[in-house]
Formats: structure tokens, C-alpha cells, sequence
């Protein structure tokens, strides 16, 4: 075991790519590269957001993490222990405290099992866990804990709400007492209250529990809202990275204060003037990311050495990291790009 110092979760230059073949020989003619040399530390207790556009690789390194896609390189360190190099009894055995809520409440739910059933599948693949004759009562005290009536284990998913079905997956998350919970857009499908609710539950379960979330997201407010860490992810690669309060008050990558640009202030009238920052084109292919920094292709601040060489992900300006060759902090008296 670590000591209460060490990271519960460490992820050191990961890398995860899949192969690109030929429609007629089924030859291998390039690769996605989805993740890229991608590394952060996850404290006990403590939740780091990622955030970043669709096809930034966020999705694929929570399933690299989990175990469900197969890495290149790097080292997963979860406790001490590096998952990549297990397999068999003890990577079974790590895996029970490591467990994922996915993006659609209704499809991760199989139609054709009562909720109660649902969640008892954790214990029926995982035996000597839990004794089943207590099975059924441990079951409803999770549906209790997660805000959900006790009497509805013998419902059936189609028959709750979108919140409902959430705090399901949110239970059956929990059957196997985890450390580490994987939210992959866990409330991007629910209504903004619903979302409310949701984050509030796990707020409070993490309060319980002492469980670190790596909490997955495109909405920036409901990541500011929850997270005691921020990681931007684009093209695979982390561009910044700090605290919350360090991310949100002090952007310094172009990608970071673009993004943040884009959060609906809820008084407009009485919030201070801010820069609008408004992004052309497209992420570029991770068949053939750009040379050198990957957003030089969408930046407003490139230069002819952000084609040729790549920025570390260094601490230039401020406490947090960031990996940009001209980094600068936003200017509220900016105009719109």
C-alpha cells in the first residue's frame, strides 16, 4: 500500500493509438494516435477534470486507464502498482476498485434486468465479495445511498427518468466499494437540474467514501463545480494543467482561454468585460497530427518555431503548467477574435 502522500492513480507518458488499414489487404497504413505522452498524478479523495473539444482523446485515455484499450507505451500506477504489467488474479483483483459511469444512462443499462439485478452482476462476476443472500439488501441500501426509492429494485430501466437511470449506473459503480470512479460525461445527457442533482450525489458520496474521481467533461462549468483539478486535453496531449481556481482565474494556453471564452455567463450585466475568442476550422486528424505545437493550426499567436518545435509542458508565468511558447494571461479589455 502507498503512503497517504503517493497518488492514488499515476499516469506517466502514456501512449494509445489504433491502427489505420488498407479497405482491400487489411494492411496496417497508419495509426490514430489518440492519446500521446499523456501524464498527471489523482490524489486520494480529490477529483481531476478533463476537459477538451470531441476527438481530443479523453474518452480513450479513461478506457486505457480502466483497462478496455490496449496502450502503447507508459505506465498506469494505480496504489503503486503498474496495471500494464499485471494480469490474472492480480489485475482482477485491482480492477474491483476501479470502476466507470458512462455517458448514456439508458444504453449502459441491460433492458432486460431489474435494477436490482443490475447491480447484484457486479458481485455474480466478482464471487466472494459479498454472500448472496445479501445480495437484495445491499442492493437497495446502494439505491438509498444514490437518492433512489428502495422499492424500485424490481423495476426495470425503461421505466425511470434519465436522472433515474443515472443514479442506477451511479449504484452499480459502487457495488464493489472502489477507490477510483471513472465519470466518462457522466451528466452531459441530463437536463441541467437533473445534472445539479446528479453532481450533488456525487459530491456527497466522495465526502462518504473518500472516492477520487477522474471526472470527464465538455461543460466547463459542471467541471469547475466539481473538480479540484483541471487537465486540458487537445489532439491527444495535455496542453494545461492545475488547480481549479488556477485554471479558471489564470488561463494561459490559447486553447484553454478559447474554451473558457465560451462559458455562458449567467449575469452578463453585471460580469466584468472578457475576451471572446472564436476558433476556425477543425481539430486536425490524429492520423497526421501538425508538427511541432498540435494547435499552431487554430492559434492566433503562432510563429514559425511552434511548426518546428514542440512546447513542454512547463510552469512559464504561473504555478500551473502550461505547454505553449507564448504564453500570456487573458486581457478583459481584449476584442473579440
Amino acid at each position: 500500500m502507498s503512503s497517504p502522500a503517493e497518488p492514488l492513480l499515476s499516469v506517466k507518458d502514456l501512449h494509445t493509438s489504433f491502427p489505420v488499414r488498407s479497405s482491400l489487404l487489411r494492411r496496417k497504413i497508419g495509426a490514430v494516435h489518440a492519446v500521446s505522452g499523456v501524464s498527471f498524478d489523482l490524489p486520494k479523495g480529490r477529483t481531476l477534470g478533463l476537459v477538451g473539444e470531441s476527438g481530443s482523446g479523453k474518452t480513450t485515455l479513461a478506457r486505457t486507464v480502466i483497462g478496455l484499450a490496449p496502450p502503447e507505451s507508459g505506465q498506469v500506477l494505480f496504489d503503486g502498482q503498474d496495471l500494464l504489467t499485471l494480469s490474472g488474479d492480480e489485475l482482477r483483483q485491482v480492477r474491483r476498485q476501479i470502476q466507470m459511469i458512462f455517458q448514456d444512462p439508458y444504453a449502459s443499462l441491460n433492458p432486460r434486468l431489474t435494477v436490482e439485478q443490475i447491480i447484484s452482476e457486479a458481485w455474480l462476476v466478482n464471487p466472494g465479495v459479498l454472500p448472496r443472500g445479501k445480495w437484495a439488501s445491499e442492493a437497495r441500501e446502494l439505491l438509498v445511498r444514490v437518492g433512489l426509492n428502495p422499492d424500485h429494485a424490481d423495476r426495470y430501466p425503461h421505466q425511470f427518468s434519465g436522472g433515474q437511470r443515472q443514479r442506477v449506473g451511479i449504484a452499480r459503480a459502487l457495488a464493489l466499494r472502489p477507490r477510483l470512479v471513472i465519470c466518462d460525461e457522466a451528466v452531459s445527457a441530463l437536463d441541467v437540474s437533473v445534472q445539479a442533482q446528479v453532481l450533488n450525489v456525487l459530491v456527497d458520496l466522495q465526502k462518504e467514501m473518500g472516492l477520487s474521481y477522474l471526472f470527464i467533461a465538455h461543460d466547463l462549468s459542471v467541471v469547475r463545480h466539481i473538480s479540484d483539478e483541471v487537465a486540458v486535453m487537445y489532439l491527444g496531449k495535455v496542453v494545461e494543467r492545475g488547480t481549479t481556481e488556477e485554471i479558471f482565474a489564470a488561463p494561459e494556453h490559447p486553447y484553454t482561454q478559447a474554451l473558457l471564452s465560451a462559458v455562458p455567463v449567467t449575469r452578463p450585466w453585471a460580469a466584468p468585460p472578457r475576451e471572446q475568442i472564436i476558433l476556425t476550422g477543425d481539430i486536425p486528424s490524429p492520423v497526421s497530427p501538425p508538427s511541432g505545437c498540435r494547435f499552431r493550426t487554430r492559434c492566433w499567436k503562432a510563429q514559425e518555431r511552434c511548426a518546428t518545435e514542440e512546447p513542454e509542458l512547463t510552469d512559464r508565468l504561473s504555478a500551473h503548467v502550461s505547454a505553449c511558447h507564448f504564453p500570456e494571461l487573458p486581457t478583459a479589455s481584449a476584442g473579440a477574435r
